[in-house]
């Protein structure tokens, strides 16, 4: 009777141990690293996603990630917009530098309708542009 009780409150123990641990604490890898351009520097905004999973996280305004990866050898997806999208495996690297290439067919010209985008060619009234430098001339609302 004492040995049963004995080993039932181990048991216990232990499973309560295991349900506190925190979620870092499993086998997960920290990926840390920087986006760059060749041109322009730091790309603050990148889209980092482990590939077939929900995964991800956004470079900060100097460029640098933080990602906890699930799997040492996981790849990652890369993507930003103007510029081509990559995939990089991770084979067991922890910090990564990456240098992002200009995709100039990914732009292309578009014009904000409303609540939404559409390509200029298929738009069918009239379509004006504005620079930044006249809207910051403009009075402000």
């Amino acid at each position: 009777m004492k040995k049963t009780y004995l080993r039932n409150l181990v048991i216990l123990v232990l499973c309560i141990i295991g349900a506190c641990l925190p979620p870092g604490a499993y086998a997960q890898t920290t990926i840390k690293g920087k986006v760059i351009d060749k041109e322009t520097g730091a790309l603050p905004g990148v889209s980092i996603l482990v590939k077939n999973t929900t995964t991800g996280t956004v470079t900060e305004v100097d460029g640098s990630f933080s990602l906890n990866a699930p799997d040492a050898n996981a790849t990652l997806v890369f993507s930003y917009t103007g510029y081509a999208t990559q995939e990089i495996a991770l084979a067991g690297r922890t910090n990564l530098d990456i240098t992002m290439a200009v995709d100039n067919l990914l732009l292309s010209e578009v014009v904000v309708v409303g609540y939404g985008t559409q390509k200029k060619e298929t738009v069918t009234g009239a379509v004006s542009s504005v620079k930044g430098s006249d809207l910051v001339k403009s009075p402000a609302v």
